[in-house]
Formats: C-alpha cells, structure tokens, sequence
C-alpha cells in the first residue's frame, strides 16, 4: 500500500480456495500467503483467514504452516471461516486463532449451540 496508508489500516485477506475453486489447505497456504502479498505490495497481512477448512488434510498440518508465516512475520493474526467448534479447538492447539467468521443470523442461530461457546 502506498502513501503511508499502510500503518492506519487493519488488512485481512483469506485463502484455502484456489482459482479452480478447490478447497485446500495443504502447505499450498505458504504460496497463497506470499502471492498476497506480492499482490497487494505489502510485508504483512494483519488477519489470515482460512477462506474454507479443506477435509481432507488435518487443520493442524494447515495451522502449522501457518504458524511458520507468523514466525516469519508474513502473518500478525489467523481466522477461520465456517470452520465447526472442534476445527476451531483443534486448529487453536496449534495457533492462537483471533476470529472465526460465520453466518449468524435471525434465520441461522446453530452457532449458538456449540461454536460460539468454543469462541468464548
């Protein structure tokens, strides 16, 4: 970001879902990650959500790397996106998860019954 907009702003971007609208959340989150960045011309990104949990490789091999990005400092915060309260207590194990994003509505309350205790 140019003009020194960078430091007033909060960035959160996501990834987990490729341009073939696969889901994935294998080691591929490292090249998501850094071509964000390069994308958006920046050195960190605030808040990395996990666009869709990918069921077919463990949450915690997904954190993990994740966890590398924090380290190197590509990564201050991760979230969730529809991810279900065991995924979030699974994930979290690895990483300190900061938000989970949902669809939580008049129409939709579930959420109420076992993600937003595990949240708490």
């Amino acid at each position: 970001m140019q003009g020194g907009a960078r430091e007033k702003v909060q960035l959160a971007t996501k990834f987990g879902i490729t341009p073939a609208r696969e889901v994935r959340g294998d080691p591929y989150v490292r090249a998501a990650c850094e071509g964000s960045l390069a994308r958006l011309g920046i050195d960190c990104i605030d808040l990395y959500y996990q666009h869709r949990i990918d069921k077919s490789v463990p949450v915690e091999i997904t954190m993990g790397e994740i966890k590398k990005l924090v380290q190197e400092g590509k990564v201050k915060h991760v979230g969730l996106s529809e991810a279900s309260a065991s995924t979030i207590r699974r994930a979290h194990a690895v990483h300190p998860i900061t938000a989970v994003q949902l669809e939580w509505s008049l129409w939709s309350r579930d959420v109420e019954e076992d993600i937003i205790p595990t949240c708490r």
